[in-house]
Formats: structure tokens, C-alpha cells, sequence
């Protein structure tokens, strides 16, 4: 199945690696070290990074998403089936 991710995205549910809030991402040392290693190795796929509410790290690359990381997660749920093959836990918020 595949997961809209915004912007005409659609990925492939099978190469989701992560869904993260791109507010949390900011100002990290560790994340922009990993973020400027992905852009020159050619797996960020995006132009612009504008309005990104989510970063979404598939196997295949890293991309901006502007949809929150719970209807990602909800997007990623459906896709899944009504069997549950791929369950994941409901998005929780720290604090």
C-alpha cells in the first residue's frame, strides 16, 4: 500500500522508517549533522523545506512533509488494512 504524505507525495508504507515532528527537529546538533549527511548524499527529497510539519525518513531518502505526524500516522494505519498487519502504537506526546 501506499501513504500520501503531502505536496504530491506518495510513498510506499513498506519503506516508512519514521514519521517526526519537524518542530522537535530544529536546533539539534545531532539532527542537522544527519540532515546535511542525507542532502549530500542525494537522499533528501525535497526542494523546500517551508511549512514541513513532519520529516518523514523512508529507506529510500527523507522527505518534508506539511502534514502532522498523527495524520501520517493515522494515513499509515489505514493503509495497513483492516487486519492490522502493520500495527503501530497511536502517536504520543512527551510531557
Amino acid at each position: 500500500m501506499y501513504v500520501h504524505i503531502g505536496d504530491e507525495v506518495v510513498v510506499p508504507a513498506r519503506e516508512l522508517v519514521a514519521i517526526l515532528d519537524a518542530r522537535l527537529l530544529q536546533g539539534s546538533e545531532a539532527n542537522q549533522a544527519f540532515f546535511a549527511r542525507e542532502a549530500s548524499a542525494g537522499r533528501i527529497r525535497a526542494h523546500h523545506w517551508g511549512g514541513a510539519r513532519s520529516v518523514v525518513l523512508t529507506t529510500r531518502g527523507v522527505y518534508p512533509s506539511p502534514i502532522s505526524p498523527r495524520t501520517l500516522a493515522r494515513r499509515v494505519l489505514a493503509a495497513s488494512g483492516p487486519s492490522g498487519a502493520n500495527p503501530l502504537p497511536e502517536p504520543t506526546r512527551a510531557g
